[in-house]
């Protein structure tokens, strides 16, 4: 997206970055309406103190310098006021800190929640893009504290502004060009750090790609679904090796950085103390020629000190709210970003059909459907034609890499940018209601998920309504064989599976693969879609399974994919697919008969039991 630091990080970017303060303004109010007021009055009140401690600290050394014998009153007056206000400020600091405490709280939840919420509207497609997921990385790292820090800077900078007003008016009756130096002096140097600024924010921004390359070295090495290989392979080194230069790259880059901070900070900061030693000088001259009071003397050196040290303050806080804007500014790019997902992605409002009129597929047909993936040239599907009925089922089969998994993602409405037609009831796809289409699928994809949770969430997870409906959970159970495993746990359906968390149960492949079976049976779909269902299986287990799909979709449709040639001859019909293609379409008695791709291949799986018998 940018080619240098300054198209990242320029005065121009920094300018338009600031687009999103009303968003972040009423993100702030939304959080937590009576914290942010309080927040505000607070942060005004300590834009006041200074000042005030200027005050109470001259009247008090001026009272003691008259002498304590001629105004005693005066100087103990005086003294319980200075301890007034000081009370006074520890107070407003204790309750400000209090407060700002809880609501950097609530702020970081929220926005973990915006990004988890956008997250999960978005499409296969953003998933497997590299670029979003550098954006899903920049908003995570983020949403914990940068909008925070904006918000703390522009209250810095309120009460900075406060501060320094006031205390340049406490200066002013005495010399007004001291003020105008000690203002000026920080804005000189406002364009050295505002370039240190422009590299720090590049060198963070340009880090996601190796940052979530560093995430999964170290997710490799720390879980256990690549434990067995690691050791086996005795990978730990290696990865630990990559990730050490990994880290090395970032700690170069940082120390660089910090470097070049250093020296500029060196070269202002022996100006400033030159510049605040002469200043101080001609008023303590002023004051040994009794030109000003001894509390005077105080001070006004008090206030050189504190004008310049504000002034200062306040140029790194606008670089600083600079900095964030831009961090922000990621933020909102991936919350303000387009999702890929066909269902979101359709803007027309469809009316739901009506209770006594449902809606149930009679028969889908994809007619001359081609697809090829976002970024890449050849197609994966080809022109494919064919249609499924209600109460029929079908087995796709083919090689590796001929397009079978890709059909399943468009049948499931995981992409949309297909050429063709897909039709239900001999109606185009996109007429209907995709979010109600999606919900009319039961699915087990060939990489189902294996949910670190109890049984009853793996199989719930098929259907929200039934979570606690343990009848119907039960009875998905018994469709893929699980049910009497089940029942004989101690904890039934609430049995922990995995080891990540205490108590878990590990299962086989094979019995994960029939918990994900069962959380597609739990759906009451129109049609049901098994990736690969018999992959971890062993032959009864996969003609369980496949009974019971059988029996599902006498009123329904059923496709399933698989590389075993023998499972196919449990469907209806078989499709056989090549470079996309679909090369024969039949039951398995006439494709055998053929003689063509799938005869060849169901004789060569079978070859070998053929040779033992």
């Amino acid at each position: 997206m940018y080619a240098t630091t300054e198209d990242v990080f320029s005065l121009k970017t920094v300018i338009q970055s600031f687009r999103n303060w009303p968003k972040i303004f009423r993100l702030f109010w939304t959080v937590q309406k009576g914290y942010f007021i309080t927040i505000l009055i607070l942060n005004i009140l300590q834009g006041l103190f200074p000042v005030g401690m200027l005050y109470v600290t001259q009247e008090i050394v001026n009272a003691v310098s008259r002498g304590v014998s001629q105004e005693g009153d005066t100087v103990v007056i005086s003294f319980l006021f200075f301890l007034s206000f000081i009370l006074v400020k520890q107070l407003v600091t204790l309750i400000q800190n209090y407060v700002e405490g809880l609501f950097q709280s609530l702020l970081s939840n929220r926005l973990r929640e915006m990004v988890l919420d956008k997250a999960s509207t978005l499409g296969l497609a953003d998933f497997e893009n590299a670029e979003v997921q550098d954006q899903l990385k920049r908003a995570q790292q983020e949403t914990t504290y940068r909008p925070y820090q904006i918000f703390v800077l522009l209250l810095s900078i309120v009460s900075g502004v406060i501060s320094l007003v006031s205390t340049s008016l406490f200066l002013v009756f005495w010399k007004w060009w001291v003020v105008f130096i000690l203002v000026l002096f920080p804005l000189i140097s406002f364009y050295s750090y505002f370039r240190l600024s422009q590299q720090e924010f590049y060198i963070r921004w340009s880090r996601a790609e190796r940052e979530r390359k560093g995430w999964y070295i170290s997710y490799l090495l720390t879980h256990d679904r690549a434990f067995k290989e690691v050791q086996i392979y005795k990978l730990g080194s290696y990865l630990i090796t990559h990730f050490r230069d990994l880290i090395k790259q970032f700690f170069y880059e940082d120390k660089k950085i910090a470097k070049s901070r250093l020296k500029t900070a060196l070269v202002f900061e022996s100006l400033t103390i030159a510049m605040i030693g002469l200043m101080s000088f001609i008023a303590i001259k002023a004051a040994f020629l009794k030109e000003i009071l001894l509390g005077n003397l105080v001070s006004y050196i008090q206030g050189i000190t504190l004008t310049q040290t504000t002034s200062q303050s306040l140029m790194h806080s606008l670089i600083g709210l600079s900095q964030h804007n831009m961090f922000v500014e990621q933020l909102f790019v991936f919350l303000d970003r387009d999702s890929s997902d066909p269902v979101k992605q359709q803007k027309v409002d469809i009316p739901a059909p009506q209770e006594n009129d449902p809606f149930v597929f009679e028969s889908i047909e994809f007619v001359n459907v081609s697809f090829t993936y976002p970024e890449t040239e050849r197609p994966v599907l080809q022109n494919l034609s064919f249609k499924i009925k209600k109460g029929e089922s079908l087995a796709i089969v083919g090689e590796n890499g001929s397009g079978k998994t890709t059909l399943v993602k468009l049948l499931t409405l995981l992409y949309k940018d297909y050429e063709g037609q897909i039709l239900i009831n001999g109606t185009d796809l996109n007429v209907f209601d995709l979010d109600q289409i999606r919900t009319k699928i039961g699915v087990v994809f060939q990489d189902f998920m294996q949910y670190e949770m109890s049984i009853r969430n793996n199989v719930g997870f098929g259907d929200l309504s039934l979570l606690h409906h343990d009848d119907i959970l039960y009875d998905a159970l018994e469709k893929s064989g699980m049910r009497s495993l089940t029942e004989g746990l101690p904890k039934e359906l609430d049995t922990q599976l995995g080891k990540w968390f205490t108590e878990g149960l590990q299962l086989s492949g094979g019995q994960w693969q029939r918990i994900a079976i069962a959380r597609a049976f739990l759906r009451n779909a129109d049609l049901y879609i098994l990736d690969e269902p018999s992959a971890s299986l062993d032959p009864l287990a996969e003609k369980e399974v496949f009974d019971a799909l059988n029996l599902l979709t006498k009123e329904r449709m059923g496709i399933f994919i698989s590389h075993r040639y023998s499972s196919a001859q449990y469907a209806d019909n078989i499709m056989v697919l090549d470079q996309g293609r679909i090369v024969e379409f039949g039951t398995h008695t006439e494709l055998i008969r053929l003689q063509q791709k799938y005869a060849r291949m169901y004789n060569l799986q079978a070859s070998p039991f053929v040779a033992q018998s």
